[in-house]
């Protein structure tokens, strides 16, 4: 295990004054500790953050807590479904704000019927948003779902197009 994190004085001061940049660089700094208690402190500081508007917390944590729901799925069905509702939630507040890799993994939400109604189109719908924002994992999904016709109708130009675009992204 490592030793636990050192945080400066500084940063915890402009957390506690609610200035959400420092409560986010404080949760990510927690979540780099091996101790249980710390990454309790990082989710706390994140959630913290998300509320008082951090794009980037609420990214974090739909994702963090997508990661944990689809972990204990098989094993506790009740905590994962607590989870992928957390997960939506703050999915749903960044996408919102345009933030493409929310808006992608929303996409996986309603293509895989997360809790909420499986909607294949919704899901494409999502993908296209994502891409179109440049986000090049979308543009590759996109590429994907128009080459092999997932949801929509086979469409080798779109496939080759958003193919394309996804190589010059990266």
């Amino acid at each position: 295990m490592s030793d636990a994190i050192t945080v400066p004085p500084a940063l915890i001061n402009r957390a506690l004054t609610g200035q959400a940049d420092a409560q986010f660089e404080l949760a990510e700094l927690y979540m780099q500790s091996e101790h249980e208690d710390d990454n309790l402190l990082a989710e706390e500081w994140a959630l913290k953050a998300a509320e008082n508007g951090h794009l980037e917390a609420m990214y974090w944590l739909g994702e963090g807590y997508t990661v944990y729901a689809k972990d204990v799925q098989e094993d506790d069905p009740e905590d994962s479904k607590t989870h992928f509702e957390l997960a939506y939630y703050w999915l749903k507040q960044a996408s919102e704000q345009k933030h493409a890799g929310a808006i992608l993994e929303l996409a996986g939400y309603y293509r895989r019927g997360n809790v909420v109604e499986k909607d294949i189109p919704t899901s494409v719908n999502l993908v296209q948003q994502a891409a179109e924002l440049g986000d090049a994992q979308a543009m590759r999904d996109l590429a994907c779902i128009y080459e092999h016709g997932l949801g929509v109708e086979i469409n080798e130009a779109q496939a080759d197009y958003w193919a394309e675009k996804a190589k010059a992204a990266d």
